[in-house]
């Protein structure tokens, strides 16, 4: 079966070869732990019908990004069980990897994260810290009897060993916060940006070694981001997501990144369309600093 025939590729552009794409992006097109709005199984398709609007040239980066080779992939498949889902795409991330290419995922919700952080700490160790743009912060061992929910997923992240670093949070369960206190996790609350000048410097303070990106578009302010499942007010706006990326990926190496939990709504174009910008921009700049 010829699984391209539905491909969407991102801007709308020709596919670039195999062989020399930099990076390769995965539609997973997931929505099975969803606990209150719907929609997620329609964000990749909506963000990259979307993209083909977005402007090839990045006015921050002074460069045309998708000059570097972006990839789009074929779907992951949705309908088995939720590990068996994560499980391919894991298998998705680490051939990828092994051909060289920056790979980067298009939720669905937020579990499919955890699929390539597998693979990544599989192929390199834990040897990277998960930066997670969030309203929630991800971090209940199981929410509603399912360890692999979407309200886990950082806490997975923390069972693989690696360090996380949340920025934009403003929910969370009193389970959390006690485990917040309990490692000595840092989560720099979106109040925090609104407030602090020095916010940016905290939120990368003393970070070393690679990162991975992990980007929920609800820590967008629902005002430029309402098509989410969980919308919380007094989300981030596109400069302060712009700044934090641009201050992330600076002389570091991004191994790998993802934005989740688009849910399309009918005819508001805005959300999808600012999803697929955030990924181009993210792209942009993980790809720039490999160079």
């Amino acid at each position: 079966m010829d699984h391209s025939v539905n491909l969407i590729p991102f801007l709308g552009m020709p596919l670039p070869p195999a062989e020399t794409a930099r990076a390769a992006l995965i539609p997973v097109p997931l929505e099975k732990s969803v606990s209150y709005g719907g929609g997620t199984g329609l964000g990749p398709a909506g963000l990259l019908m979307a993209s083909a609007q977005v402007e090839l040239y990045d006015e921050l980066l002074d460069m045309e990004p998708y000059a570097l080779g972006i990839l789009t992939r074929p779907r992951v498949p949705v309908r088995g069980a939720l590990e068996e889902v994560v499980d391919l795409v894991e298998e998705a991330v680490a051939a990828e990897l092994a051909a060289g290419r920056l790979p980067a995922l298009i939720g669905g919700e937020h579990t499919v994260t955890v699929g390539a952080l597998r693979a990544l700490v599989k192929e390199r160790g834990p040897d990277f810290t998960v930066l997670v743009l969030d309203a929630h912060l991800d971090l209940r061992d199981e929410y509603e009897g399912n360890p692999l929910s979407h309200a886990c997923v950082m806490r997975r992240a923390l069972d693989l060993g690696l360090a996380v670093r949340h920025v934009g949070s403003r929910s969370c369960s009193a389970e959390e916060m006690a485990l917040v206190r309990e490692l000595g996790l840092k989560p720099l609350w979106a109040r925090q940006v609104h407030k602090d000048p020095e916010w940016l410097d905290k939120a990368l303070q003393g970070l070393r070694g690679p990162v991975y990106l992990s980007l929920d578009v609800d820590g967008l302010d629902p005002a430029i981001m309402p098509a989410t499942g969980t919308p919380e007010p007094g989300g981030l706006d596109w400069d302060q997501v712009s700044d934090w990326l641009l201050a992330a990926c600076r002389g570091r190496e991004v191994v790998g990144l993802d934005i989740v939990e688009l849910a399309p709504l009918p005819g508001q174009a805005l959300s999808d369309f600012t999803a697929a910008r955030l990924l181009y921009r993210a792209l942009g700049l993980a790809l720039k600093e490999r160079a």
